[in-house]
């Protein structure tokens, strides 16, 4: 008999899992349309409420914690279908170009920032009523990467390739025009937010770390700090060769395999500390 060893499973990306939540928070709302209908009563009516974001202050302040959970929550079916392609393009682009690492906060992020837009345009414009979805939060993923890397392409159907400054031009171009109709002013004012979000986000990753100009700078972007790759230098300062680099990292791989060996053998409890540390620190790499 032959036995083959089951290959491990590939970890579930950042992208995948969003896009299971909001699929998961749009099926309770359609089951409890259902019963809604079926059994009476407006089970639906009061989870939208729970979950959806008021646009005016003093409706939303009972409910503050809609400002997270708004971002996740769809009932519409066009409207999930395209929030959720567009998420399942946008965080392969931003995974590809900028890093996992930072996907789910720029969503997060970005998602914030449309519902403080919404907020503020709600004072201008005749906005009123409740804001729930994605689109914000996707969008911020699109600028982020666009202005990341603003001539990488995108594959756009009927057209061909298009650099990723243009195509999220056109987005945010659709999104100002359509504020004077007035139908969803709010939730055009909204994805403009988030995409301003992404946008300011990716300027702050392209610095490097270095402080953004003055005046840019609205809050303390330490806590979403991006980590620039570091080239490699000797302690003289001068780059090092294809070599030297090779030979370095072939030797950190030899004490990574040798602490794995330490691990199947005794334990993880039995590395010391500073094994436990190179470790850590080789799985951030």
């Amino acid at each position: 008999m032959r036995i083959t060893k089951t290959p491990p499973r590939k970890p579930t990306s950042i992208t995948t899992r969003l896009i299971y939540i909001n699929i998961a928070v749009f099926v309770i709302l359609r089951l409890a349309g259902l019963i809604s209908v079926l059994g009476g009563g407006n089970a639906v009516g009061w989870l939208i409420d729970v979950l959806a974001m008021p646009t005016h202050v003093e409706n939303l302040l009972p409910r503050f914690w809609t400002v997270g959970t708004y971002m996740f929550t769809h009932y519409d079916f066009i409207h999930v279908i395209f929030n959720l392609l567009c998420l399942h393009w946008f965080g392969r682009l931003f995974s590809d170009l900028v890093g996992e690492y930072l996907l789910l906060r720029t969503y997060l992020i970005g998602g914030l920032a449309g519902a403080v837009a919404c907020i503020l345009g709600a004072n201008v414009l005749p906005v009123g009523g409740i804001m729930l979805g994605a689109s914000a939060a996707v969008l911020a993923l699109l600028l982020a990467v666009a202005v990341y890397e603003p001539n990488d392409r995108a594959y756009v159907v009927f057209i061909g390739y298009v650099p990723l400054k243009y195509y999220a031009a056109a987005f945010v171009v659709i999104d100002i025009l359509s504020i004077p109709g007035l139908a969803n002013a709010g939730g055009h004012i909204a994805h403009l937010g988030g995409a301003l979000a992404g946008a300011l986000l990716a300027l702050w990753w392209r610095h490097d770390g270095r402080p953004l100009p003055k005046g840019v700078k609205p809050f303390d972007w330490s806590i979403f700090d991006y980590k620039p790759k570091m080239k490699a230098v000797r302690g003289g300062g001068r780059p090092l060769t294809d070599e030297e680099f090779n030979a370095q990292r072939a030797d950190r791989n030899r004490e990574i395999d040798q602490i794995l060996d330490k691990i199947k053998r005794s334990g993880y409890d039995s590395l010391t500390k500073k094994e436990k540390l190179k470790l850590f620190d080789e799985s951030k790499r």
